[in-house]
């Protein structure tokens, strides 16, 4: 579509570009969430940070120890940093552990400050979207309907611009049941709950690979995993916690 964007003389990719938008409005959302929520903002800010770099650098790292025999004879090449030179899960994880640890040394309400963060990972899903359709990051699968686009001599579906309007949704879901949770941290499993529904829904218009079985792919069993377990730790609260809606 529109790989690179030209602002005055420079071509900058546009990917890289939105991701970086997205994680900033990203973090400027949760940081004004944290503070109506009675929490500093620049807690969110370090989180992001903190979490981004831990997930890079983590990722990196046991990318290179898990192909050590790639790098053994030009050592300096680990410290090149690329996405597809990257162990993604293994990075989340980093990233994960870096805000826990964050959260515990500054003693912050776990529940509370998941619920700052997720419009704003509802609005980052959105610029993210926005920039995966313009760099043409995943092709959609061939289609005939009116609204197809073409990419490589094939009409396609727009995969990217359907997960902008989940986005969307989610976002307007979110910042609605935000000023009346049912207890801290509903905000944020209902958050995981949508994302998890809209990966299930939409991978199938993604052209990517089918993992496992007819027409069936890891990232929805995933995705499914995650809705029911979502849903399980909801009802245990629902049935043994705190049951009258919290008023912030």
């Amino acid at each position: 579509m529109h790989p690179n964007l030209s602002i005055g003389p420079a071509s900058i990719p546009s990917y890289p570009l939105f991701v970086l938008l997205a994680l900033w409005a990203g973090m400027w959302l949760g940081a004004k969430e944290a503070e109506r929520l009675g929490i500093d903002g620049d807690h969110i800010y370090n989180i992001g940070i903190y979490g981004l770099l831990a997930g890079l650098l983590g990722g990196r790292a046991w990318y290179v120890l898990t192909h050590w025999d790639a790098y053994a004879k030009n050592a300096i090449q680990a410290l090149a940093l690329t996405i597809n030179a990257i162990a993604l899960p293994e990075a989340f994880i980093f990233a994960l552990a870096a805000i826990i640890i964050y959260i515990k040394v500054h003693k912050l309400p776990l529940a509370v400050v998941a619920d700052a963060v997720a419009p704003g990972a509802a609005l980052a899903m959105i610029i993210g979207g926005v920039g995966a359709f313009l760099g043409s990051q995943t092709l959609g699968t061939p289609t005939s309907l009116p609204w197809g686009i073409e990419q490589f001599e094939r009409v396609r579906h727009p995969a990217h611009l359907y997960q902008v309007i989940a986005g969307l949704i989610i976002l307007g879901v979110i910042w609605k049941v935000r000023l009346n949770p049912r207890w801290p941290g509903f905000t944020f499993l209902l958050f995981v709950f949508l994302y998890a529904a809209s990966r299930l829904i939409l991978d199938p218009f993604f052209a990517l690979p089918v993992a496992i079985g007819p027409g069936l792919r890891l990232t929805q069993l995933i995705a499914l995993a995650v809705m029911v377990v979502t849903l399980a730790i909801m009802a245990f609260i629902d049935t043994g916690g705190e049951s009258e809606p919290v008023s912030r």
